[in-house]
């Protein structure tokens, strides 16, 4: 599988970009509002959808964008197409901070996104991207501490994903404060 690119753009069309890389021209999807900024020489990471009638790459900027890429199109019922447009919908941390909040809105004002699949992507990546969260090693112990006095373990994942702290102790602390209010 390709999984970078490193070249020079030599074509910008609607929706890719083909970048030469050791005289080969590689065609990358790109959304059109990205595909204009990339100039000369350019690093892309890629993934690559082999289907009986087409051979496709689809390009990200970062290595997190194509890794939240990956962990979209995992989901029943979410495409390459659609996943890359949730991915350069924002930032990759907005797109990550908008799933973990349950922004249904968010994600439906994606072209191609329904409700359902809103709902959907949302409840399946929620316990994905906590594990990603930053101080996700203390997040096991804190997760135990807080379903051991009752929270539910959504409940609770959910709310350390939205604290700091150093320690697990402060970051159960910040959890509780933050469940007592609702």
């Amino acid at each position: 599988m390709i999984v970078k690119l490193s070249g020079n753009v030599t074509y910008h069309g609607v929706g890719f970009v083909i970048v030469e890389c050791g005289g080969i021209g590689y065609r990358v999807n790109v959304p059109e509002d990205a595909a204009h900024g990339l100039r000369d020489q350019v690093t892309l990471f890629t993934h690559q959808v082999i289907r009986e009638d087409a051979h496709e790459l689809f390009g990200f900027l970062t290595m997190d964008a194509l890794e939240l890429f990956w962990k979209l199109i995992s989901i029943s019922g979410v495409g390459p197409k659609s996943a890359q447009k949730i991915v350069f919908a924002a930032e990759v941390a907005t797109v990550k901070g908008k799933i973990m909040q349950g922004d249904v809105g968010f994600l439906t004002d994606v072209p191609g996104i329904g409700k359902k699949t809103a709902q959907k992507i949302i409840l399946e990546m929620k316990g994905a991207l906590v594990e990603d969260a930053p101080g996700a090693a203390l997040d096991a112990d804190a997760v135990d501490a807080l379903a051991s006095i009752g929270y539910p373990r959504r409940e609770a994942e959910e709310a350390l994903a939205r604290v700091e702290g150093d320690t697990t102790e402060e970051r159960v602390r910040a959890a509780l404060r933050l469940l007592g209010k609702k």
